[in-house]
């Protein structure tokens, strides 16, 4: 987790991840060509994927389909509102308890578990969320590294140099690399740094006004995260990588008196993925079910309902299935179409062996909302614990959005080729699933173990020896960048 937290102060430090494109509003930003910026498209999305490996492969991101799916519905509402769809951010959370976003190259968007539990209400997590994806859409990396350039006595590369080192394996080299490269120029990095806050903050309520949230969500965020500084020793990791001043905060005040003003409730199913989080955060299990129980009791809670589905959560953690299905049975018949408590009682029902039920209960679900990730990933899992592998292989391949989206598909679909005895692509989806996580040495070693059993087959061995060249092609792309 260090080594992750580490490579991420460094990633931060830097304001990576940053492209380009324009809302579909007036955003005043200046055009430049590709050229001019400071990273060619190459070392872009290189940069990017070894971050994404490199988180892949921590034990910081949520497994838990359910929360990513939830942040994928900020895209959903932001998107309308975005010209250039190729640029669109991607949303995904990281289990840690700081109060942090940041955004880095790919457009990605990493999400802390802790901000989303730190915010008051969703039109605050939007308000993060709207500001980064202005860090996107504005090309700020480029923008501060040409500028840079021309301030400082050093190289794109060797900045580049100190991300790749921290992002991979040697953060205390990459942060020692990345201050030295920055020495002596920090008021000028921190100055323009707030150029790039200020106008983010402006986008982001634009689009905030655009959607159902409430732009005036923006200063009320800052303020609290302003006001928590003051009784903590350290300041919320957010203020660390993203300067807040009291001039920004009144900026921002002022700009939203330009909006209409807005009475936006939160949508449950923000509060529910909430309880979830505070349901699995705790390893305590029954610490958990003894807070949940007394906030049911006192009556300290935001949303009664989803504070009891909390409560299931903790009470099938700490081994009570029963009990806890029969909170979520009593929840499904007052919300019967919230697909996420649906999925959990399907988790519970297999669990207590009803396979059957959860199967058909899951079935339906992932019928009426087939672009669910969260639902088809546990269909196909159900499927396979039914031993209907063949039905796993052609449910992935058919709605699985896209091989880089997540691993934890290949790991399924290497399990499905195992029951069907088929080997060959065994060691292929195992060798995806490697290389999504930056392990070269393993991902090789099953590509080389995928050849030699398709010996036989010279179309599928070209297949395999294709793939293979691309995988050692992008990690001596990536050996580059961190020398």
């Amino acid at each position: 987790m260090s080594i992750l937290k580490s490579s991420c102060h460094v990633i931060l430090a830097l304001c990576i991840g940053f492209s380009t494109t324009t809302l579909a509003i007036e955003t005043n930003a200046p055009e430049l060509e590709h050229s001019d910026f400071g990273a060619d498209p190459l070392t872009e999305r290189v940069l990017g994927e070894m971050i994404m490996q490199q988180i892949y492969g921590s034990d910081l991101f949520i497994t838990d389909h359910s929360v990513n799916e939830y942040l994928k519905g900020f895209l959903n509402k932001f998107e309308a509102h975005i010209d250039n769809k190729s640029l669109l951010p991607h949303f995904f959370a990281i289990d840690t308890p700081e109060l942090n976003a940041f955004t880095f190259f790919g457009n990605h968007v990493a999400v802390h578990s802790g901000l989303i539990l730190a915010v008051n209400n969703e039109s605050e997590l939007a308000a993060v969320l709207a500001h980064e994806t202005a860090h996107i859409l504005q090309h700020h990396l480029s923008r501060m590294i040409t500028i840079n350039k021309q301030m400082m006595p050093v190289t794109f590369a060797e900045i580049m140099a100190a991300v790749a080192v921290g992002a991979l394996g040697s953060p205390d080299a990459g942060v020692h690399l990345a201050t030295a490269a920055l020495a002596g120029h920090t008021q000028n990095l921190i100055n323009f740094t707030r150029d790039h806050e200020k106008e983010a903050d402006r986008i982001g309520m634009q689009l905030l006004s655009q959607t159902q949230f409430d732009p005036s969500s923006m200063a009320t965020v800052f303020q609290r995260m302003q006001e928590q500084s003051r009784y903590r020793e350290t300041p919320p990791e957010y203020l660390l990588t993203h300067p807040l001043f009291d001039a920004r905060i009144a900026d921002a005040q002022n700009r939203a008196k330009q909006f209409n003003k807005k009475s936006v409730d939160s949508s449950f199913l923000f509060h529910l993925v909430r309880a979830k989080l505070r349901a699995q955060t705790d390893q305590a299990s029954k610490k958990t079910v003894k807070e949940f129980k007394q906030h049911l009791s006192s009556n300290t809670y935001d949303n009664e309902d989803a504070e009891r589905y909390g409560y299931a959560i903790a009470l099938f953690k700490s081994n009570k299935p029963k009990e806890a299905q029969t909170i979520l049975e009593e929840l499904i018949a007052r919300y019967p179409h919230e697909w996420i408590i649906s999925l959990t009682l399907a988790d519970v029902e297999a669990y207590q062996g009803h396979l059957t039920q959860a199967l058909q209960r899951t079935e339906t679900l992932f019928l009426a909302h087939p672009k669910n990730y969260a639902i088809l990933m546990q269909y196909a899992g159900f499927l396979l614990k039914n031993k209907q592998p063949r039905e796993v292989t052609k449910l992935l391949f058919k709605y699985r959005k896209s091989p880089g989206e997540d691993p934890s598909a290949y790991q399924l679909l290497a399990r499905a080729y195992s029951q069907l005895g088929k080997k060959t692509d065994l060691h292929r989806m195992q060798a995806e699933w490697y290389f999504a996580r930056g392990d070269a040495r393993s991902a090789i070693e099953q590509m080389n173990l995928a050849v030699e059993s398709a010996k036989k087959n010279k179309d599928i061995r070209s297949q395999i020896e294709k793939r293979k060249q691309e995988m050692l092609n992008a990690f001596q792309q990536q050996a580059k960048i961190r020398l």
